[in-house]
């Protein structure tokens, strides 16, 4: 990175190059993350105030830990239902707050859009979704197909690392998240509005593309 004028796309290679992201935490929990893109979140938490935050792709809790906190300062009846297809990494604070729910499976089981739609009927009102498991194309495009039985208007989804496969880092990677989000959208064009304010907000997000809002 130049000490002088510098792109967006510089600092974002040196960030995820570095590999720093690997050192975020927390309140002490590894969260996997751009931590422009966490701030970013909790700005949209706020203007949606959203009753369940679905997240899938578990790994070791951080980021379900911090859906959890913020997201109950701004409603406290908030859920959060984290979803992955095995938690042995899952740090001991997550499985202390009560608002977090953990399910071991695929998230593109069937089972889990009706995990959703049971927890949407007792608590109504927006719900957040973020995607960040399996990052192959295939997967990333099954989840999204599987969340239009379950995603109402206005609802915000993420989908995360779409950065990768040279969009700007890893490239040579393989199509992932965004070309899923492009198949996505070719199939079904009026699913969703891109948030491209918000995407720009902090200068570089790992979800490039990735910031919809259900029309």
């Amino acid at each position: 990175m130049s000490d002088n004028n510098h792109s967006p796309n510089e600092y974002h290679q040196w960030y995820y190059n570095t590999e720093v992201w690997l050192d975020v935490r927390y309140l002490g929990v590894p969260c996997y993350k751009s931590v422009s893109d966490m701030w970013n979140y909790q700005e949209i938490l706020q203007e949606l105030r959203p009753s369940l935050i679905v997240e899938f792709g578990t790994r070791f809790g951080g980021s379900a830990l911090f859906f959890s906190v913020t997201g109950r300062a701004i409603n406290p009846d908030l859920k959060v239902l984290s979803v992955d297809i095995g938690h042995e990494d899952v740090d001991a604070r997550v499985y202390q707050d009560p608002a977090i729910y953990l399910q071991t499976s695929s998230s593109t089981d069937p089972a889990v859009a009706l995990r959703i739609q049971s927890m949407r009927a007792h608590a109504p009102g927006p719900v957040f979704f973020i995607l960040d498991s399996d990052h192959r194309k295939e997967h990333v495009l099954a989840e999204m197909e599987l969340l239009r039985s379950v995603v109402m208007s206005g609802d915000y989804l993420v989908v995360e690392d779409g950065n990768i496969n040279g969009n700007p880092v890893l490239p040579g990677w393989g199509e992932g998240p965004s070309e899923a989000i492009r198949a996505y959208q070719e199939r079904y064009p009026d699913d969703y509005h891109v948030d491209t304010e918000r995407e720009a907000k902090f200068g570089f997000t790992f979800s490039p593309g990735g910031f919809l809002i259900k029309r």
